[in-house]
């Protein structure tokens, strides 16, 4: 059960308690709620929170228009990860001028995937979603820009 979502920006705190839920893609279609590892959608990169995730995102005519897994110097996402008796937090951040929501799947066993809520990640700023369990994987993907006024978690 995911029980957390925390943003730190300077000295803002801002903590919400999420609870796991399907939510609409870009597309307007559902996200598969679990999904085995082979049937990720397409785009999906999969980390395993040590050593980070390094994404390289293209932005074109205010849209993102590409990902691809990319080294760290080339990267303009990264998302790592870090477990402490059982909890287990994701920090994903971006150096873009954008902010950007991704769909974001996680996995207790690296194999069988479970679509959860997270939040859009604001330029400079980290977005931290937490679990109250072990997540050995984690599969970040679809990533769109945020209109300034749309920041919700879903």
């Amino acid at each position: 059960m995911k029980i957390a979502t925390v943003r730190i920006s300077g000295v803002c705190l801002l903590a919400a308690a999420l609870a796991l839920a399907g939510a609409a893609q870009a597309a307007g279609k559902p996200a598969a709620k679990s999904l085995d590892k082979a049937a990720l959608p397409a785009g999906f990169a999969i980390g395993k929170g040590q050593p980070p995730l390094a994404l390289k995102v293209e932005l074109a005519d205010g849209q993102a228009r590409s990902t691809v897994v990319s080294d760290a110097a080339q990267a303009n996402v990264t998302a790592s990860g870090s477990a402490d008796g059982g909890e287990t937090m994701l920090t994903i951040r971006h150096d873009l001028a954008v902010a950007l929501k991704f769909d974001l799947y996680v996995s207790s066993d690296g194999e069988r995937f479970e679509y959860t809520s997270s939040c859009a990640v604001t330029p400079g700023i980290s977005s931290f979603e937490m679990w109250s369990r072990p997540i050995r994987a984690f599969a970040l993907g679809n990533p769109r820009v945020v209109p300034a006024g749309r920041m919700a978690c879903d």
